[in-house]
């Protein structure tokens, strides 16, 4: 039996969808927030930039980073032939969000990385593939860990995405409680 989910639409500021999961619902003086995460598996599109000496090998070392967003935009017919290799669809979300529908590979440990800033925020994604546009290379990740996402509930309106910058306090107190929850979730099971 299929386990059913509570969903949520989110829209940005130029009206453009992103579909969510409600994974906990915490109320705080008297408003509803929810810890969600986006219904696909999100994929972050990055290129390969060469270190010094390197000459284009397919060793893929070097540093990641994230292509200009008009390279990324020409480079999504690729994206999307790519993809489409893998039986995943290419959905574009509000957010500047990329997603993608269907099965994903299963994890093998040569296809996992470790990418962030620091070592603080690094993360383990998986390379799902990478491709050539306009003589770059590019990966596609996606993280083993899916994203979260804070969300405000209001009795009236549409939900609305939480910044962490707009309110410290609120979004501290939130990750609080919701962690809170996560850990007495899994003492239950």
């Amino acid at each position: 039996m299929a386990k059913s989910c509570e969903t949520l639409e989110l829209r940005d500021e130029q009206n453009q969808p992103l579909k969510c999961e409600v994974l906990r619902r915490v109320v705080i003086e008297d408003q509803v927030y929810a810890l969600a995460t986006p219904l696909d598996a999100v994929i972050q599109v990055l290129v390969w930039e060469e270190e010094p000496g390197q000459n284009g090998d397919a060793e893929m070392e070097g540093i990641l980073d994230e292509p200009d967003p008009e390279e990324l935009q020409a480079a999504l017919p690729t994206l999307q032939a790519v993809l489409g290799e893998l039986n995943l669809t290419l959905q574009q979300n509000g957010f500047d969000i990329l997603t993608v529908q269907g099965e994903l590979p299963p994890v093998e440990e040569e296809d996992v990385f470790e990418l962030g800033e620091s070592e603080e925020e690094a993360q383990e994604f998986q390379l799902l593939a990478t491709f050539f546009h306009q003589d770059k290379q590019y990966g596609v990740f996606t993280p083993l860990e899916p994203p979260l996402i804070y969300v405000a509930l209001p009795d009236e309106g549409d939900p609305y995405l939480l910044d962490p910058e707009d309110s410290p306090a609120l979004f501290d107190r939130l990750s609080a409680l919701l962690l809170d929850l996560d850990e007495a979730g899994e003492d239950e099971e």
